[in-house]
């Protein structure tokens, strides 16, 4: 069955689901053309977007039943923005898509199976439908092969001066943290409270934790939480 943005496109029109093909993640190096020399310098490597392409089949011989049944596909497909879609053998998984291609039916054969829809996955990751959490200071460990997000929550009675997070590796310290609900989003390294910005009080020296998998600990005050993710 596949899910997206909570409704199951069997349920929308007589599908006959042909295949469903998940692209891999397109990698495109970061280069730095040479100066003097021919090429150019490998900097690092990027990973882009990937496509998944559903191929079905229509076997309505009725026209006018059949081009109903085709805007209901349509109109399953069109999102404003990226959403959740589930695939069948990835269990426990979802992954945010767009529809960038929609299918086109033909007049004459009915009987073709031919038909696709195409979506374009902008965070190429698939990632767990639980999020799980430890509290700061305490080891934990994250699954997956592609950096989670991962967050830190708190919530202040009233401000606080002088508040550290640390992995081991990288310090994050803060001169003052407003009371309210405070957010540090580890992945976007944005740090707010009440949705309001307090990077203003992040301090010069600093260097934001870096998500990742395997077993870490964050000492401080409050919850890390984290979604693990997948390349595959």
């Amino acid at each position: 069955m596949i899910v997206f943005h909570g409704a199951a496109l069997e349920s929308v029109a007589p599908v006959m689901i042909e295949d469903i093909r998940v692209g891999p993640i397109v990698q495109t190096p970061v280069t730095r053309d040479r100066p003097l020399a021919a090429g150019a310098n490998f900097i690092r490597d990027h990973q882009g977007t990937r496509t998944i392409m559903i191929s079905f089949g229509l076997l309505t011989d009725d026209p006018f039943a059949r081009q109903r049944q085709i805007d209901a596909i349509t109109a399953w497909a069109r999102t404003k923005a990226p959403a959740p879609m589930q695939l069948p053998y990835h269990m426990g998984k979802m992954i945010d898509v767009k529809c960038t291609g929609l299918p086109e039916p033909s007049a004459r054969q009915w009987w073709e199976s031919r038909l696709s829809l195409t979506f374009t996955a902008y965070d190429p990751y698939f990632y767990s439908i639980a999020e799980k959490s430890a509290a700061c200071g305490t080891a934990f460990f994250v699954a997956g092969n592609a950096p989670p997000r991962m967050r830190i929550v708190r919530t202040l009675e009233s401000a606080a001066s002088d508040q550290q997070y640390s992995d081991g590796e990288n310090t994050m310290t803060f001169s003052t943290i407003p009371a309210g609900e405070m957010e540090i989003d580890l992945e976007r390294q944005t740090a707010a409270v009440d949705n309001t910005s307090i990077m203003q009080y992040y301090t010069f020296g600093s260097s934001f934790i870096l998500p990742k998998t395997g077993e870490t600990t964050i000492t401080g005050s409050g919850t890390v939480k984290w979604i693990e993710r997948w390349e595959t």
